[in-house]
């Protein structure tokens, strides 16, 4: 059998996670020629020994391929155009073709992080940034869930004496593809929260109404599964944890430092999505979530899930010798991103952070000078990584909310929490947070729903 041996397997895994060398087309050919060459025909119950070896091995270059193309698609990529969007559907189609293969590979169950090209897969179609490609990723999550539960299932009943590693195995690999349905289910509520007038309106407030109504519906229960989605994936961290983290991924683990930080982060971003909607749930005459006797239970129930998936992200961080380790500049934006929210929806409520990343975050009480902090630390001016000049952050779902039933469930949740009404002025007042921002029309549009002018200037 004329295959990569597991030295070269290793070799190329551990370059790609180190940014060392591109997935490219010669390697997506080798990966595929490879996992032809593992076939046997008649199929036996158990990989022989020669590819027994090579399995695992085989699962993590899988990973480790699809995770490096899709970090070289741009986000909503069909509208960046010319050669940016040439080498993203390239990319995409590399991601897809690495999953084929991983879909034809033989004996999966010995390769559990196989099913991190599905994820990847998954996540390629959402950055599509469309409701056809949301669809799609869909698709694919629902089909990485299915397989992983067949596969621990098929080791599970053959009570291997070595079950215990393999569950660790198969946790490691869970809390990724849990982690990204939840991010899918909030990027599809962002999507039409953010660009109902643009892409979703109806001609006429008759006609849009009900379409609005329809589509809260549709988009509350995506995230009630998001929220769900997100718990799992910090209930496998949990058991992963009793093994200890790594400080980087090897053949042998997975799950690295920060593995509580992101999931309990993209949890929280779920449940104060739903906090935002649930209240127009309420006025569509839907009984309370559960076995909640009344929908102020439910506020109640969403607001402790929100707490318990937040108190992961404040979790001290260490690597394996002890010392901190600081978070990534992406989740530094996600973490003041959440508490502004919080601060948003659950006025005057008390949330101390041990976090000091950014001064905004001493504020305990999230209030209106905590609001105007977040947003201004959000908006202050950097030098990204090329050396030019840019807005810290924008600011998807609450910080570019157009839908007006979106617009009336948070005033609604302001008020359940003792608020005064508020969101519709701070969405005007830092209308440059919106994401859409600079596109023409947009701030007339923002202005119409908010029923206010909006400020094109960072007020402060």
């Amino acid at each position: 059998m004329n295959v990569m041996s597991a030295a070269r397997l290793e070799e190329l895994c551990l370059a790609l996670r180190r940014r060392e060398i591109p997935c490219d087309d010669d390697l997506v050919s080798a990966i595929e020629a490879d996992v032809a060459a593992y076939e046997r025909d008649p199929t036996p119950q158990l990989p022989p020994d020669d590819v027994a070896e090579l399995l695992p091995l085989m699962g993590w270059l899988l990973y480790e391929a699809t995770w490096a193309s899709l970090n070289r698609i741009p986000n909503r990529f069909k509208e960046v155009g010319g050669d940016a969007e040439v080498a993203a559907r390239v990319n995409h189609e590399r991601v897809l073709r690495v999953t084929n293969a991983a879909r034809r590979l033989p004996w999966p169950e010995f390769a559990p992080r196989a099913l991190g090209a599905f994820r990847a897969l998954a996540l390629a179609e959402s950055k599509e940034d469309t409701l056809e490609s949301f669809d799609r990723a869909r698709v694919v999550h629902a089909e990485a869930r299915n397989r992983h539960a067949d596969h621990l299932t098929y080791h599970r009943e053959r009570t291997s004496p070595q079950l215990a590693s393999i569950e660790l195995h198969f946790d490691e690999i869970l809390l990724q593809l849990e982690l990204a349905e939840t991010g899918t289910a909030c990027r599809i509520a962002e999507r039409v929260i953010d660009r109902w007038a643009e892409e979703f309106a109806a001609d006429s407030e008759d006609a849009d109404r009900p379409r609005r109504e329809e589509r809260v519906q549709l988009i509350f229960s995506d995230l009630l599964e998001g929220v769900a989605r997100g718990e799992q994936a910090l209930v496998a961290a949990e058991r992963v944890a009793k093994h200890n983290f790594v400080d980087e991924p090897t053949k042998e683990r997975l799950a690295q430092h920060l593995s509580f930080v992101n999931p309990g982060i993209m949890t929280a971003r779920a449940a104060l999505l739903v906090l935002g909607l649930y209240p127009e749930m309420q006025r569509l005459g839907y009984f309370p979530l559960g076995d909640d006797d009344s929908w102020d239970g439910s506020r109640k129930n969403l607001c402790a899930r929100f707490d318990k998936a937040y108190q992961y992200v404040e979790r001290p961080v260490t690597n394996s010798k002890g010392e901190p380790r600081e978070l990534r500049d992406d989740l530094k934006l996600a973490v003041v991103q959440i508490r502004l929210v919080a601060a948003l929806l659950m006025p005057g409520r008390r949330m101390p952070s041990s976090l000091a990343f950014a001064p905004c975050l001493s504020h305990e009480v999230l209030d209106d000078a905590a609001v105007e902090a977040m947003s201004a630390w959000l908006t202050e001016t950097i030098v990204d990584r090329h050396g030019r000049e840019t807005q810290r952050s924008t600011f998807r779902g609450f910080g570019g909310a157009i839908m007006p039933n979106f617009l009336d469930g948070v005033e609604a949740c302001r008020a359940a929490f003792g608020g005064a009404p508020g969101y519709r002025a701070w969405r005007a007042r830092w209308f440059i947070l919106d994401k859409y921002a600079d596109e023409p029309g947009r701030a007339e549009r923002v202005s119409a729903a908010a029923g206010r002018p909006v400020s094109r200037k960072r007020p402060i």
